[in-house]
C-alpha cells in the first residue's frame, strides 16, 4: 500500500512539473512572437541606417549610364580604279584615323576624322542607337546614321551614311567585330555622282579600359563622271589601333 501511495505521489509530482514546463514554454513562445512584431524607434533608426548604407553601396557600384571612348588607328590602303573592262589600276597609300564616341544609356554620338596620303581627308558625324547590349564593352548591336564629308583630289562631297556595327564576345577579354555602312548617292562639286558601301570584319582584345583591335575593311564606290563614264573605286586594307574607355 505504501508503495502504491509513493508511486502515485511521484507521478503527480512529475505531471505538475511537466504542466509547469509546458505552461512556461507557451508563455515564452508567445512573448517571443510579440517581440518579433514589436515596432520600436531604435529598430526603425537602425533599419534606416542599413538601407542608407545599401543605397550608398549600390550608388558606388552600379554601372554608370555615361560611356566615353576615343581611338586611333592606321592602315595601309590598296586603291583600285576599274573603268569598264579595262585592267584595274592599283596604288598603295598610308591612312590615319582618329575617333571619339559618347553614350548615355542606349543612345550616343560618334565622330571620326581620317586622312591619307592619297589626297583624301574625311570626317563622319553619326547618331547611334544600341539595340542590344548595355555598353560598347559588351556583346552589342548598334545602328547608326549621319553624315560623311569627303574631300578627295580637291573635290569635296557630302554623303548621308547609315548602317550598323556589332561586337560578339567569345570570352571575357576577346571579341569579334563587324561593321556595315551604306553610303547614299550624292554629287560632288565637280559633278561626280557617287554611291557606295563599306564593311569591316575584325577582332579585339581588352585589358580593362584599353582595347587593342584590328580589322580588314573594304570600301567600294560606284562613280559616274560628268561625261557619264562609270567606274568603280575600291579602297581596302587592314587597320590596327587602340581604343581607351573612360
Amino acid at each position: 500500500m505504501k508503495s502504491f501511495i509513493l508511486l502515485f505521489l511521484f507521478g503527480l509530482l512529475n505531471f505538475q512539473t511537466a504542466m509547469a514546463y509546458d505552461f512556461n514554454k507557451a508563455i515564452r513562445e508567445k512573448q517571443q512572437a510579440k517581440e518579433a512584431k514589436r515596432w520600436s524607434l531604435s529598430q526603425w533608426l537602425e533599419q534606416k541606417s542599413k538601407v542608407k548604407l545599401m543605397d550608398m553601396w549600390l550608388g558606388y557600384n552600379q554601372p554608370s549610364p555615361y560611356e566615353f571612348f576615343f581611338s586611333v588607328d592606321t592602315s595601309n590602303i590598296e586603291q583600285q580604279n576599274q573603268i569598264g573592262t579595262t585592267p584595274a589600276t592599283t596604288q598603295n597609300f598610308k591612312n590615319y584615323r582618329g575617333s571619339f564616341g559618347a553614350f548615355v544609356t542606349a543612345v550616343g554620338l560618334y565622330g571620326e576624322y581620317e586622312q591619307s596620303d592619297e589626297e583624301l581627308t574625311q570626317w563622319k558625324a553619326l547618331f547611334m542607337v544600341r539595340l542590344l547590349g548595355h555598353s560598347d564593352q559588351s556583346t552589342n548591336l548598334t545602328l547608326h546614321y549621319g553624315l560623311m564629308n569627303q574631300d578627295m583630289n580637291n573635290d569635296p562631297i557630302q554623303f548621308q551614311v547609315g548602317g550598323g556595327r556589332m561586337n560578339l564576345y567569345i570570352i571575357k577579354a576577346f571579341a569579334l567585330t563587324g561593321l556595315y555602312d551604306y553610303i547614299f548617292e550624292s554629287t560632288s562639286e565637280q559633278n561626280f555622282i557617287m554611291q557606295g558601301q563599306r564593311f569591316e570584319a575584325g577582332a579585339f582584345i581588352e585589358y580593362g579600359a584599353l582595347r587593342i583591335y584590328g580589322s580588314f575593311y573594304q570600301e567600294t564606290m560606284n562613280i559616274t563622271s560628268p561625261a557619264l563614264q562609270e567606274f568603280i573605286r575600291t579602297r581596302e586594307g587592314i587597320l590596327y589601333g587602340l581604343r581607351f574607355y573612360f
